[in-house]
């Protein structure tokens, strides 16, 4: 084989190495988006586990129940505590929304999750009498406003 040949025969090698590199490199990327993805899922997960365990505590439990039933027979004080709870739900139910958008898992799915989850929390009727002032006094960033209205309305 003359030097030319091996010179053309070294190339041949390089470029396939340069090609196997971007196909590695390829394989890393995918591998490393699905770790995030599961990441950010499991902060979804944590988001409604520790709203759902507040109502762990019986008094709360109760004030959720009694908020439920109607929102401005609340004092003061239980109207707060309610409408934490209610917006902290709010706020976690938007991971769904999220991963909905970012087309994750499969938008239909989550979208359908938020939804789900928000005309749940929000079907009642003091939830919505708290929902109403809420909006009027701070209420939601535009994208999330506009999901729940379409879950609720």
């Amino acid at each position: 084989m003359t030097l030319s040949g091996l010179a053309s025969l070294a190339e041949i090698v390089a470029s396939l190495g340069v090609i196997a590199s971007l196909i590695f490199i390829a394989i890393q990327i995918r591998q490393s988006t699905e770790q995030t993805k599961l990441a950010n899922w499991g902060s979804v997960v944590d988001r409604y586990s520790i709203v759902y365990s507040h109502t762990n505590d019986i008094q709360l439990a109760n004030l959720v129940a009694k908020g439920r039933s109607s929102y401005k027979d609340l004092t003061d004080g239980e109207k707060i505590s309610f409408g934490h709870y209610l917006e902290q739900m709010c706020i976690a139910n938007e991971g769904s929304l999220q991963f909905s958008v970012a087309n994750v898992h499969g938008q239909e799915e989550f979208l359908a999750l938020f939804e789900k989850h928000i005309r749940f929390h929000l079907g009642f009727k003091g939830a919505r009498e708290w929902f109403e002032e809420f909006e009027a006094q701070r209420g939601f960033p535009p994208q999330i406003a506009a999901a729940i209205h379409k879950a609720i309305d």
